[in-house]
């Protein structure tokens, strides 16, 4: 688990940062045809992002670097009234619960012993780019996953990857392996702090979420997982894929 490097959040700073575009053929490609971006388009786009959050009364505070406000322009394929829209719903999200959202610190005891439980890997990229993330839910003990700390470690490895560029452009793959979950870990999470982590993992993060194929789900699960699956967005749900579903536990 990478640490944050410390980013200013003064939105009046005097100067920018100068972007270049770094990484493999590939995510150029990806990005000029998925994204419609080239370095014409992403340097007219920055310039009227930062430009719109100046003038914004209502943000006080935003880290101004390309690679943050690239999370949002890529997310939104280069509209910038669309990404300034989204990121104001990402500020709003972190504002109104700061106890889930703010603060993700990767030495915290807490995150370090989830991360340690080796639920999570990022396996690497495909030949389209896409990160591919590998999720095995047996992995997470019910008594560390517990709310708002389970929500928030899954908040710091979307904040980490999007500090990806690979990531911003390419998106994720997710793989999730159910085989032996313990049937507890949700015990302790009500509708409500379900409804508000799918909201904001599928809503409110400028994260492009390709196909999730899962496996060895059981069938006592379903129920719980049905209701997580209600709060997520409807275009992500569309790309779920469950390929088995143990009927025997």
């Amino acid at each position: 688990m990478s640490k944050f490097a410390a980013y200013s959040v003064d939105k009046n700073v005097q100067q920018y940062d100068e972007y270049k575009f770094t990484l493999p053929e590939v995510y150029r490609e990806v990005a000029k045809e998925e994204l419609r971006e080239d370095d014409t388009v992403r340097e007219k786009a920055l310039t009227e992002m930062r430009q719109w959050i100046v003038n914004n009364p209502h943000i006080r505070k935003c880290r101004m670097d390309s690679k943050f406000l690239l999370r949002f322009l890529r997310f939104r394929q280069f509209s910038v009234p669309m990404a300034c829209e989204a990121l104001e719903r990402y500020l709003t999200m972190r504002q109104m619960y700061p106890s889930w959202f703010t603060n993700l610190d990767t030495s915290s005891e807490k995150m370090k012993e989830l991360f340690m439980c080796g639920s999570t890997s990022i396996v690497g990229q495909d030949s389209n780019g896409r990160t591919v993330v590998f999720f095995r839910i047996a992995r997470f003990v019910p008594e560390m996953f517990e709310p708002p700390v389970g929500g928030m470690f899954i908040a710091l490895l979307i904040e980490a990857m999007l500090e990806w560029e690979e990531v911003q452009i390419g998106g994720l793959q997710v793989m999730v392996d159910y085989t032996g979950m313990d049937l507890k870990l949700f015990d302790k999470w009500g509708s409500s702090e379900l409804k508000l982590i799918m909201e904001a993992y599928t809503r409110w993060y400028p994260m492009r979420y390709n196909d999730t194929h899962a496996a060895k789900l059981p069938k006592k699960a379903l129920p719980v997982i049905e209701k997580i699956l209600s709060f997520t967005n409807p275009k992500i749900r569309e790309r779920i894929n469950v390929s088995a579903v143990d009927v025997f536990t």
